[in-house]
């Protein structure tokens, strides 16, 4: 969709980013596929480039160099750009939400604490048409969870289906509950916050690991959840097994290929939970799945004494 706007000089491709049929598409649209990894060699590919930490500064500047080249072509050619704007507010992380905090945990550990922020979910989302349309399961339950007072911390690819549908902009505090939504009016936040991609989980649990250590508690008593909507590409399950893991309830949807396994499936709904605290729930109805996901967040906060 990126490169169908005809507005793309250079399209810097990683893996997941590389179907094989891309590259007759360069031509159509006028831009240019340069591969950033030594695993993506697509037919059609103008370029490689295998990205090294210690050469980053003179890589960007050659894939900056290709661009103003392909510009010269794609300049006064028509593009399909549909003239719709979407504002979005992004780039979340332990750091920028510790700068919209003042640089301390306290006033968010004093809204979760007071009731006026129930929990905080992680939604990290692929994007696929699999499961019944673009994106409608990432948008529903990020919308669920806000009205119910969760702030969302979003990355995957599905955060680009938050952004395009508004929600990570400051208006979209009028979709969130009366409590989440006087937190994004103190803060001046987006009730959904953008970390990025879905390699940003980690990022995201040293936000966790951060607020349980403010609290003495273990990551596992927090009143936070983790929702996968529409998990598609392999690294989601990586992330679901390392927010299972880390001891958090992980939301996924559809049914992962394990059914024929019923030990496996046994241990990941309701053993693993007496090991690490966390366990993988299933349920492809975003609105059961929030209410299972705010279920146990209302769950945490009564072992912490919190009000509900």
């Amino acid at each position: 969709m990126l490169r169908a706007t005809g507005g793309v000089d250079v399209f810097a491709m990683d893996m997941n980013c590389s179907p094989p049929a891309i590259g007759e598409y360069q031509e159509k649209y006028n831009t240019t596929l340069v591969s950033v990894s030594k695993l993506v060699n697509v037919p059609g590919m103008k370029g490689q480039i295998v990205y090294k930490p210690q050469e980053a500064a003179s890589q960007a500047q050659k894939l900056i160099d290709m661009a103003i080249e392909n510009f010269k072509k794609r300049k006064g050619k028509p593009t399909n750009q549909s003239g719709r704007k979407q504002n979005a507010v992004i780039g979340f992380s332990t750091e920028a939400c510790l700068g919209a905090l003042g640089g301390t945990l306290d006033p968010l550990l004093d809204v979760i604490k007071k009731g006026t922020l129930k929990g905080v979910v992680a939604l990290v989302s692929c994007t696929t048409l699999r499961d019944g349309g673009q994106d409608v399961n990432t948008l529903k339950i990020a919308r669920e969870l806000i009205k119910r007072d969760i702030l969302v911390i979003s990355a995957g690819c599905g955060n680009a289906a938050l952004q395009v549908g508004g929600l990570t902009t400051l208006e979209a505090k009028e979709e969130a509950g009366p409590g989440l939504r006087a937190v994004c009016e103190l803060l001046k936040i987006p009730p959904v916050l953008s970390f990025g991609t879905c390699t940003d989980t980690g990022r995201i649990t040293l936000l966790v690991t951060a607020v349980a250590d403010a609290l003495g508690v273990d990551p596992s008593a927090l009143p936070v959840a983790v929702t996968a909507p529409t998990y598609m590409e392999q690294k989601a399950t990586i992330d679901g097994i390392f927010a299972v893991a880390f001891g958090l309830y992980t939301h996924v949807a559809p049914l992962p290929p394990v059914g024929g396994a019923p030990r496996l499936v046994k241990l990941l709904t309701q053993d693993v939970e007496g090991l690490t605290g966390g366990k993988l729930a299933v349920e492809t109805d975003m609105v059961a799945a929030a209410n299972g996901i705010e279920a146990h967040i209302m769950k945490k906060r009564a072992a912490l004494g919190l009000p509900a």
